[in-house]
This record gives C-alpha cells, sequence and structure tokens, in this order.
C-alpha cells in the first residue's frame, strides 16, 4: 500500500487517501491490524445479546488461525469466553492414544468461527456441525446446500457480509482521517467500530422481521435497498 501511495502521489502529489492499509507512518490507521477481527467479535456480541447470551462463558470454535482468527481467539479469550479448539493450515495436536478424527472436525462448542477458507462447511458436513450460533468471519465459508441444512437444524448463522466488515469499516475510517488530517487514537477507532457494527446489526434485525427471513438474507435485502434507493434518487428509475 505504501508503495501505491508512493506511485500515485509521484503523478498528483501527496495522496494519502488514495488507498488505505497503509503503514502508520504514511497515514494509516491505529487499529487497523486487529479491525476484521475486532468487528467479528462486535458482531458476535450483538448476535448473542439478541439471544440473551453473552461470550463469557460459551465455548468457541476457531477454524483458521491466522490474522483474523488469531485475533477473534484473543479478543474471545480476553471476554471470557471458552476456546476449545483451534485449527489452521499448519497446526498439530498430539495425542499418544491416537486422534479421533472425525470428531476433531465437528468438536461440540457453541459457536463456530470460520476464519480463513470459502467453503469449509458444506453439504458433507453441514450436518455434523454442532455449534448453535455460526460467525462468518471468512468470505463465504457456508455454501449454499450447507445454508439451507444448517437453518433446517436451526443453526443460526451470522453473515460474512456484514460479520467480517470490520476490516473494511477501519479502512473507511483511515480514508476519513487522512481526509482530515486528523489521526484518532486508537480508543476512538475501536469505539467508532463497535457503534458501526451494532448499529448495522439491528438495521439487519429489522429487515428480518420485516421480511421474515434469517440474517443473510436481511443482509442481502438491507444493502440492496440502499442501493435501490440510491439509484431512484439519483434518477435512474426503471
Amino acid at each position: 500500500m505504501a508503495w501505491i501511495l508512493d506511485e500515485y502521489s509521484k503523478f498528483h502529489g501527496y495522496s494519502p487517501a488514495i488507498v488505505t492499509g497503509k503503514p502508520l507512518d504514511l497515514g494509516g490507521s491505529l487499529g487497523r491490524e486487529a479491525s476484521t477481527g475486532r468487528g467479528v467479535v462486535y458482531a458476535t456480541e450483538a448476535l448473542l445479546g439478541e439471544h440473551g447470551k453473552s461470550i463469557n462463558g460459551l465455548t468457541f470454535v476457531i477454524k483458521g488461525f491466522g490474522n483474523v482468527g488469531s485475533w477473534v481467539a484473543r479478543l474471545i479469550h480476553e471476554k471470557g469466553g471458552k476456546i476449545v479448539a483451534v485449527s489452521d493450515v499448519t497446526g498439530a495436536i498430539k495425542n499418544p492414544n491416537g486422534i479421533d478424527i472425525p470428531a476433531l472436525l465437528v468438536h461440540e462448542c457453541d459457536v463456530l468461527v470460520p476464519c480463513a477458507l470459502g467453503g469449509v462447511l458444506n453439504r458433507e458436513n453441514a450436518r455434523d456441525v454442532k455449534a448453535k450460533f455460526i460467525i462468518e468471519a471468512a468470505n463465504h465459508p457456508t455454501d449454499p446446500e450447507a445454508d439451507e441444512i444448517l437453518s433446517k437444524k436451526g443453526v443460526i448463522v451470522l453473515p460474512d457480509m456484514y460479520a467480517n466488515a470490520g476490516g473494511v469499516t477501519v479502512s473507511y475510517f483511515e480514508w476519513v482521517q487522512n481526509m482530515q488530517a486528523f489521526m484518532w487514537n486508537e480508543e476512538k477507532v475501536n469505539e467508532e467500530l463497535k457503534k458501526y457494527m451494532t448499529r448495522a446489526f439491528h438495521s439487519i434485525k429489522n429487515m428480518c422481521r420485516t421480511h421474515d427471513c434469517n440474517l443473510r438474507m436481511g443482509a442481502f435485502t438491507l444493502g440492496i435497498s440502499r442501493v435501490a434507493r440510491s439509484t431512484v434518487l439519483r434518477g435512474w428509475e426503471a
């Protein structure tokens, strides 16, 4: 991102707002590194709160332990959640009595958080999922067939287009700070992120109540309705 900023600035002058995710010394934002994982946690808190629960005392499985998964695990642990299993592409588990692979892949937990690859929940394994809630921290971790199976089982899925939006939201905050030429402290970044994520969740829930639909359809409906309204206001009626 520093290179992109530098190349653009050669032709147009110093323009920090042209790209986000920059190093702090070049106009990047505090809190950006943790923002996607932190946003996932704020989204999880909003969902659990709707069901009279909190992170404290619940059990979690984290699939994927890169930037997003590691921050999710760290923050959930700080809030009193119990991480019962984690995995990543390089991870290993040692057990001299042998590893129960089927049990390992479908470990019982309250909340499952896929944080890495797409398509990890599919028709082959969706019926074995024991979690009550799934938080899609990865992009498209649940394929349509799995989505239908989980819905019939009563598993509540918080969709990726909302759940992992913390990173792009803080990228927007970085742009705002660059445009203002006034940088926020990390506490301000995190406060604003929580405010945006919580408000967005309630907007999605209101859409779900209006249309009697699940969270994924509510999120899609909300997003498309906003685009449609903007189109109409600009005079682009069909």
